[in-house]
């Protein structure tokens, strides 16, 4: 019953991160146990952390420092273009503090597309770079994999519904306050305030009322057919987050199901391969922290996620610690090409099996094929509905 965890007694910066710091180097020490370990290292605050904690406690027990594994591609001789530049350079400060092994692993044909399609109801690309490693990881006589998975949702959570709720506690000038930090037009800061109090799912909203001329597609974007979707009249594509406060969206996103989905495609993924994944910022004892903590541990000013921040401010690399930049192009342009080189093949062979597929009746294969065209895909990447329509039929 997360909804039911108090909130924690008023204390300053250093005493929060204090706690949090000695219950996360517990989690990553805890998870190191049955087994040769290994991490994910993306370059991100949460990857980067487990890494450098788990490197730390193994060097204490006079064990070598853990492999790490990243999705990136591995780079030849020449430099990695400007866009790329950063990704690589924080996965090399990480490596190069604390010693680690970098293994770059990425899917590497269309072969390994269609490999991976064949299992049933593998919903996330990010798997598809998963198959990449854990034949590595198997050869390297690895038990455990550590991942970062978890912690968006909660103690590195970047504090989405903040603002509205000063806003509907009356906690205007601390609103102000943050306007003014984060350097914003405040015409345009509390416009969107009170339109996001109004409608919590404003853009959502207008976006539908764009496309009302249009006839809307029953099986919606999941690529359901359109007979099968009369008959069962499928639920909303998602669940829509409010952001009137902190913790009620914390705990939306913790209970809408997709961590649990993840969490159960990892454990099937690495079974097939004798690997344990274990999750570090998903131990109960932070989870239960990151509930009670106070909302402005969260954001403040221009920074999100800032008690993870402040906590690790003497862990992690600067450039590691204050970066406000999520995106990751040099992981995930590479894999949507290689997943896009496998379009024509696929749209072949399914639309010549289309008659004899058991599970065809259930997918809506004219505009799947539609959505299997290579230029229009890389022009707008949106992989999941698709991997989960091919993942689905068999073929």
């Amino acid at each position: 019953r997360p909804e039911r965890i108090p909130r924690k007694r008023p204390a300053g910066d250093d005493e929060y991160a204090d706690e949090f710091l000695n219950l996360y180097r517990r989690a990553v020490k805890d998870r190191l146990r049955g087994g040769t370990v290994g991490v994910h290292l993306s370059g991100g605050l949460d990857s980067s952390s487990i890494a450098m904690l788990a490197a730390r406690e193994l060097r204490r027990q006079g064990a070598p420092p853990p492999p790490a594994f990243t999705w990136l591609p591995p780079l030849r001789d020449e430099p990695p273009s400007a866009a790329y530049a950063p990704e690589y350079a924080r996965i090399n400060q990480t490596a190069a503090q604390e010693g680690l092994q970098v293994y770059h692993c990425q899917t590497r044909c269309p072969d390994d597309v269609f490999s991976f399609l064949r299992r049933d109801c593998v919903y996330y690309e990010t798997l598809l770079s998963e198959e990449s490693i854990l034949p590595l990881a198997a050869n390297l006589g690895l038990r455990v994999v550590l991942s970062g998975l978890g912690g968006d949702e909660g103690v590195s959570f970047n504090g989405r519904g903040y603002d509205v709720s000063l806003l509907l506690c009356g906690r205007w000038r601390r609103l102000a306050a943050e306007c003014s930090a984060r350097k914003e037009n405040p015409i345009r800061f509390w416009a969107r305030l009170g339109l996001r109090l109004v409608h919590p799912a404003l853009p959502s909203h207008l976006v539908r009322w764009g496309f009302r001329r249009r006839p809307r597609q029953l099986g919606g974007r999941w690529l359901i057919h359109p007979a099968f979707a009369q008959r069962i009249r499928p639920f909303p594509d998602t669940l829509k987050i409010t952001h009137r406060g902190i913790r009620r969206t914390q705990l939306h996103l913790l209970r809408i199901g997709w961590l649990s989905r993840y969490l159960e495609n990892y454990a099937g993924t690495g079974a097939r391969y004798g690997i344990e994944y274990r999750y570090p910022l998903l131990d109960r004892r932070i989870l239960e922290f990151a509930l009670g903590l106070p909302p402005e541990q969260f954001r403040r000013g221009r920074w999100t996620r800032w008690l993870m921040r402040y906590a690790l401010r003497s862990v992690l690399p600067s450039a590691i610690c204050w970066n406000l930049d999520k995106s990751d192009p040099a992981r995930a342009e590479p894999i949507q090409e290689v997943f896009a080189g496998a379009f024509p093949a696929l749209r072949q062979e399914i639309a010549a099996r289309a008659e004899t597929m058991s599970r065809a009746r259930y997918v809506d294969i004219p505009r799947l094929l539609d959505r299997l065209d290579v230029d229009r895909y890389l022009a707008r990447p949106r992989p999941t509905p698709i991997m989960r329509a091919l993942s689905f039929l068999d073929f």
